[in-house]
């Protein structure tokens, strides 16, 4: 089983552990956005546009009571995998013999999959994060060679 695959809960545990983040006086974590996050960018990623949808219909039927905590998760989440990777292409550790070039890409493609999961729930990305998430891309795009162009998503 790949790595993503045990990263992503099935959509009922999924959606039930939501609706109970949901509830009163329980609190919507950046956590419960990752999930949310990585089931639905990874539908999005492997060209399930109708699960994809799916499912987003769904999780904004139960976060809709609480949306600004949702998106302030959401958004929480996504500045943490987006900082993530930044660091992850400081140009001083690169060229280093035992860089992790599999982890950075693994990680940056879970990035693409939370970010085109904002994009279909209409959650919007602060500019200033997207544009961090460019110039990292671009330093890591020598290193890739063959695996193709990061600012592509990467799969």
């Amino acid at each position: 089983m790949n790595q993503r695959s045990e990263r992503q809960p099935p959509g009922p545990d999924l959606l039930k552990e939501l609706t109970r983040a949901c509830g009163p006086r329980q609190r919507i974590d950046r956590l419960h956005a990752r999930t949310v996050l990585l089931a639905i960018g990874e539908r999005v990623l492997a060209e399930d546009a109708a699960g994809a949808e799916e499912l987003g219909k769904r999780v904004l039927q139960i976060t809709s009571p609480r949306a600004d905590d949702w998106h302030s998760a959401v958004r929480d989440e996504i500045l943490m995998a987006a900082t993530e990777h930044v660091r992850s292409v400081d140009p001083r550790f690169l060229s280093r013999p035992d860089y992790d070039l599999h982890y950075t890409v693994e990680a940056r493609a879970a990035l693409e999959a939370r970010l085109r999961a904002a994009d279909l729930l209409g959650i919007e990305i602060a500019p200033s994060v997207l544009d961090r998430v460019a110039a990292a891309d671009r330093l890591l795009a020598p290193l890739l060679g063959s695996q193709g162009n990061p600012d592509d998503p990467v799969r």
